[in-house]
């Protein structure tokens, strides 16, 4: 290479440095031309350059503004280039998700992947459709709808409970992060997809193994380009690259559609999830003669894989987050525990000893243990939605533009002390029912708030309760020396986990170690 040339390729590479650092800089004054102050963003990363490094949890910089900048209705921040509005204000946040919802109907993130069929679900879809799909839905999540699958739920918790059973008679502590992963994979696997994995006694099992790459691929590559897709889903779109493995979207898609063949081909029907979805979509095709005809919105196989896959990615990570950290919480607040099991114990004896579905809907200190735990713990730390037209925030100058990512931190939120007094103090109390209607909407949004609210709420509490019934009946739960108090989030994950697990002994009641 010629001296000259080599001249000109170093002042084209310094040209373009220059370009992108200056480009960098005018995309970083964004909030600044708007009037919104917010934290300094640095280089290339924005805000989040640490959750990048992994020395911090996904949500973790939209926790530690909310408490700097409380004193402010909402704060500018940056994911990589991209602006974020994160809203502090609760009346504001209550506007964005309720009364000027079809400003912000999208999530904003990018979940699917290039041709991902497991992407078109109720969780990513927005719009007319949205609204059809969710309304249609809507049924599944019923209290007769739910009582109906309660048997398959009370069936996953007695496995559940002889896992346990073995566990500590082999005087051995329990992981109860893994616990109730187990638990949850097993039930999400039951009810929306139709089989069993075996979770408890197999932990080979395909289902079992690919759900958990699904929400925890061990791979690099693919937990960059899942946070790649979450914090710059535009970019991650028109590179058409996928969001998952080939091998994931593979076994799934293929379990549901041959699930869904060999019912329909033997006309089996089962009171789960999935049947729910095969009814839905026959409903759409109507024979006339011998025409076929599509009825309003298609619902494909596509549709029928994609929203079976919302029912994992809506229930497994709920259920099990709150299972786990309720434990956690009852081993160590004794007297909250030792009431929880006064509740257990009276209700069970009303009902002869038995768990049916009446019994637990009665056991509602319970209920108030898993909105405290909620509280302390949501497995999403944060809301977010997505721009869909210009918006003027009403009273101000400022313009949301089309595209804009709205952040709303609920844990911060959850953990302010001027909403909640002694915040880190583990307290049921606080969501009596006395209590819960003196609250703002959005003073506790585990469940999101607005149209957009999660369609199964009654099954997560349901899920998250009843493998705790039957352990608090039988055991005492006593903290491990292995769980670290307090509790340590793990920095690589997008939902709140912990980072060495949950570890637990479970005492017989009545009996020593």
């Amino acid at each position: 290479m010629s001296r000259s040339c080599f001249y000109e390729i170093m002042f084209s590479l310094i040209i373009t440095v220059i370009l992108v650092i200056l480009w960098f800089q005018y995309k970083f004054k964004y909030w600044a031309r708007k009037g919104v102050t917010g934290p300094q963003p640095v280089f290339l990363f924005g805000n989040i350059k640490e959750v990048i490094e992994r020395k911090k949890q996904f949500f973790q910089p939209y926790w530690e503004s909310y408490f700097k900048y409380k004193h402010l209705p909402y704060v500018g921040m940056y994911c990589f280039h991209r602006p974020v509005l994160s809203i502090h204000d609760l009346d504001i946040a209550k506007m964005i998700l309720t009364k000027d919802f079809e400003y912000f109907q999208s999530r904003g993130t990018y979940s699917g992947g290039y041709g991902d069929p497991l992407a078109v679900n109720l969780f990513n879809i927005h719009g007319k459709r949205w609204k059809y799909l969710r309304l249609k839905m809507t049924p599944a999540f019923t209290p007769g709808k739910l009582k109906t699958i309660y048997p398959i739920v009370h069936d996953v918790a007695d496995q559940a409970l002889n896992y346990a059973d073995l566990l500590q008679s082999n005087k051995e502590s329990i992981d109860f992060s893994d616990f109730y992963s187990k638990y949850a994979m097993e039930i999400i696997a039951n009810i929306g997809f139709g089989v069993e994995c075996n979770s408890f006694k197999n932990a080979t099992s395909e289902f079992y193994i690919r759900g958990h790459e699904y929400f925890d691929h061990k791979s690099h590559y693919w937990r960059f380009i899942r946070a790649f897709a979450f914090f710059a889903p535009d970019i991650f779109d028109r590179l058409k690259i996928k969001r998952i493995s080939s091998n994931i979207e593979n076994f799934f898609y293929g379990l549901v559609k041959s699930t869904v063949n060999y019912r329909q081909k033997l006309n089996y029907k089962r009171n789960d999830f999935l049947q729910t979805l095969i009814e839905l979509k026959n409903e759409h095709i109507r024979e006339q003669g011998d025409v076929k005809f599509v009825q309003d919105f298609p619902f494909s196989m596509n549709d029928v894989a994609a929203n079976a896959m919302l029912y994992m990615i809506a229930g497994y990570e709920t259920s099990a987050t709150t299972g786990q950290f309720a434990a956690y919480q009852l081993a160590l607040n004794s007297e909250v525990q030792s009431k929880a099991r006064e509740e257990v114990d009276r209700v069970l004896a009303k009902y002869g000893g038995k768990c049916t579905y009446e019994a637990q809907n009665e056991m509602t200190y319970l209920n108030m243990v898993l909105d405290e735990t909620m509280r302390m713990h949501p497995s999403m730390r944060c809301l977010f939605r997505r721009c869909n037209k210009n918006y003027r925030m009403p009273n101000t100058d400022l313009v949301i533009e089309k595209g804009t990512l709205i952040f709303i931190p609920i844990h911060a939120i959850q953990m302010d002390p001027d909403i909640f007094p002694d915040p880190k103090k583990f307290n049921p109390d606080r969501f009596s029912q006395e209590n819960k209607t003196k609250m703002h909407p959005c003073h506790w949004m585990p469940f999101g708030e607005g149209p957009r609210k999660c369609l199964g709420i009654r099954q997560g509490y349901i899920q998250s309760k009843i493998a705790l019934v039957m352990i608090l009946h039988k055991y005492e739960l006593l903290l491990d020396d292995r769980t670290p108090v307090p509790m340590r989030i793990k920095a690589s994950s997008l939902v709140y986990g912990a980072e060495c697990g949950v570890w637990l002994k479970l005492r017989r009641l009545n009996s020593s170690l």
